[in-house]
């Protein structure tokens, strides 16, 4: 297997699909939990519905451990990437029971916390253990008498620098993690999380959106659309009123007198009319 034999399968368009995160899943041992799992998942379900389904099953107790891989800014890109021989794609390869998902959509609003959520109450439903720890931490001392739900951080991915050699480094800290667990049987998930730009832009269209929502149900709004335009804008100020009452009162008085003595002016008299019989060109030739 020289990739992920999966992700390479799924065609190319897939790539520009936006808000998704790819999810990964192995075990040590058959897993009736993964082999119910479908083979591919629909666009309406994301990756929280899809970590309930697994973790939410009632199978999933049987498990000594389970381990829940988070990393933010995770894409399919990254995973199709990692070569034959790295942690991931040997686990998968070699795994009894596996599942690969390229293309999750992630939950809108999206929420950091999601997979926190979830492993609780797994936790409490399978009398787990449960420990948070990020990639590479030490110190931290497991029991393999003692059923444990491990949330794993990973470092978050960005989009400049060298992110391929960032994957291979965090995939080699990952296989020695992973090695260390005193468990013989183990359920992993690997999947992503929102980048802290997403989270960020999430949260501003939210603070948006509660504004917007304050605006349009404040009560003292309503009220001033319905009192209409008058109600919030005082149109009849006093300077307009003083200057209505003298064009009523004033000059429309004195254009009316002024137009009626002009019309009673008479015409000045014509001359009269010349008598019957006047010849002009006569009288000026005698």
């Amino acid at each position: 297997m020289t990739r992920l034999p999966l992700l390479l399968s799924l065609s190319p368009l897939a790539l520009a699909f936006s808000n998704t995160s790819p999810l990964v899943a192995w075990s040590s041992h058959s897993s009736s939990v993964l082999d119910r799992l479908p083979s591919t998942v629909a666009d309406k379900h994301h990756s929280l519905q899809l970590l309930e389904t697994i973790l939410l099953n009632e199978d999933v107790c049987e498990h000594e451990a389970i381990v829940l891989i988070g990393q933010p800014g995770l894409h399919a890109s990254d995973l199709r990437n990692l070569p034959s021989n790295s942690h991931v794609a040997r686990s998968l390869s070699s795994a009894p029971s596996s599942r690969q998902y390229a293309y999750v959509p992630l939950p809108l609003p999206v929420d950091a916390s999601s997979i926190s959520a979830v492993a609780e109450a797994v936790s409490e439903k399978c009398g787990s253990r449960l420990v948070n720890m990020m990639l590479g931490q030490e110190g931290v001392a497991f029991s393999k008498d003692e059923k444990t739900i491990i949330i794993l951080g990973m470092p978050e991915l960005e989009l400049d620098g060298d992110r391929k050699g960032r994957v291979m480094e965090h995939d080699m800290v990952l296989s020695t993690t992973l090695s260390s667990l005193p468990f013989t049987s183990h359920l992993t998930i690997f999947t992503g999380s929102p980048a802290s730009s997403s989270l960020s832009f999430s949260k501003r269209q939210e603070g948006s959106s509660l504004v917007l929502g304050s605006a349009l149900t404040d009560p003292s709004v309503s009220a001033a659309k319905k009192g209409g335009i008058l109600h919030n804008y005082q149109l009849l100020t006093p300077a307009l009123i003083t200057t209505l009452l003298v064009v009523l009162f004033i000059l429309l008085p004195v254009m009316y007198f002024g137009i009626s003595a002009l019309a009673s002016i008479q015409n000045p008299i014509r001359l009269e009319a010349a008598p019957k019989g006047y010849n002009a060109a006569e009288r000026k030739n005698q």
